[in-house]
């Protein structure tokens, strides 16, 4: 249907061929393909093939639909910038009218749930993620003075909104982007004066509101508890931290055994029960979680083959000069790339669907900008 908007849609196909972006994706979908060949679990494996086709439709429509206008991707990302702030401060207005029952939440690692449910792991890279759009959306032509009011009030929204509810996630991939920024104004663009300002934001936020605000106090300290209980193998069944400790384990003792290719993706969990039967670090089996960390996912599922074909998602369209060049490409890859860390981002449909939307959106876009304007920056 989008490319039918197009009535250039076979020269728009033909792009589509050119396209790294869309065929790293492909191929990552491949993966999963060719991962039918010696998986057990069926059924799952069958669900898979249909729940992850996003993989193959949704770069396919970017690269050959008829392009946005720049008002009209401005509109989209304000879109996503406006609305995630607004969700957020929702968020911060249900915890300051609950706030002891919230701070009970904190010490056992748990997190004031979102009004619409979006788990919070996936809910604190969408504030942060918005918080860099709307930065860089402040600085187009397209952002007249009311726009500029909403965004600036957004952005600042959302720094608060990430520190009064201590989202962990959240913060880490918040403040790795911003080191990030920092350390290439200083190193690549020699603007030290701003560089340095934002090392000395990256040192002196996360201190002033260590020193200033309870939930973040709370956080850091039922962290510190949490990493307790696994070092001295207490009972880690209320520990989120613990839990995804052992959780890493478990998955390394499976991929020893099957390094290359895997034990199928559709066979992770099955593996990963199999394997808390041998050790179960005193975990219930209800508490018996997966792996939390998409590449150790993607190494237990898929291998090394599959590992290095997904960090050719991650890292492959960096290889493109004009496409390092875009801060949204670049932002959006590092900020996944961190989550990805602490969690399986692609396991549930939510984050699937954030992180192939924006692939689509950014990186094949971008892609596709090079091809049409090669002489210009993407």
């Amino acid at each position: 249907m989008a490319a039918a908007t197009n009535p250039d849609w076979r020269v728009a196909l033909a792009s589509w061929w050119r396209n790294p972006a869309a065929w790293f994706a492909a191929l990552l979908y491949a993966v999963l393909l060719v991962s039918g060949l010696y998986t057990v679990e069926w059924a799952v494996w069958r669900h898979e093939l249909f729940r992850q086709l996003p993989l193959l439709g949704v770069p396919l429509a970017f690269a050959v639909a008829a392009p946005l206008s720049s008002r009209q991707r401005f509109l989209v990302g304000c879109t996503f910038v406006l609305g995630t702030a607004s969700l957020g401060t929702d968020t911060l207005i249900r915890y300051l009218l609950t706030a002891r029952e919230v701070h009970e939440m904190f010490n056992t690692g748990q997190n004031i749930p979102t009004i619409t449910g979006v788990f919070h792991i996936h809910f604190s890279v969408m504030l942060a993620l918005a918080f860099y759009f709307g930065i860089f959306l402040l600085r187009t032509t397209n952002a007249t003075r009311p726009w500029r009011w909403l965004l600036s009030l957004a952005v600042l929204l959302i720094v608060v909104v990430l520190h009064m509810l201590a989202y962990r996630t959240g913060l880490l991939v918040f403040y790795s982007a911003l080191l990030a920024d920092a350390i290439l104004l200083i190193v690549a663009r020699r603007q030290f004066v701003l560089g340095l300002g934002l090392l000395l934001v990256f040192v002196a936020l996360p201190w002033l509101a260590h020193k200033t605000l309870e939930p973040v106090q709370a956080r850091v300290n039922g962290t510190y508890y949490d990493l307790e209980q696994f070092e001295f193998n207490h009972d880690i069944n209320d520990f989120s931290l613990s839990k995804r400790l052992a959780a890493w384990q478990t998955a390394q003792a499976v991929i020893t055994e099957h390094p290359w290719f895997g034990v199928g993706l559709a066979d992770t969990e099955m593996a990963m029960m199999e394997q808390y039967s041998y050790r179960d670090f005193g975990l219930l089996p209800a508490n018996r979680v997966m792996v939390h960390n998409q590449y150790l996912h993607y190494l237990l599922g898929s291998g090394i083959v599959g590992l290095f074909v997904w960090l050719l998602v991650l890292l492959g369209p960096l290889a493109q000069p004009r496409v390092r060049r875009n801060p949204y490409v670049i932002h959006f890859l590092l900020i996944m790339g961190v989550a990805m860390l602490t969690d399986s981002m692609l396991q549930l449909q939510i984050g699937f669907n954030l992180f192939v939307f924006l692939y689509g959106f950014l990186v094949v876009n971008a892609e596709r900008q090079v091809q049409l304007l090669p002489d210009k920056i993407a």
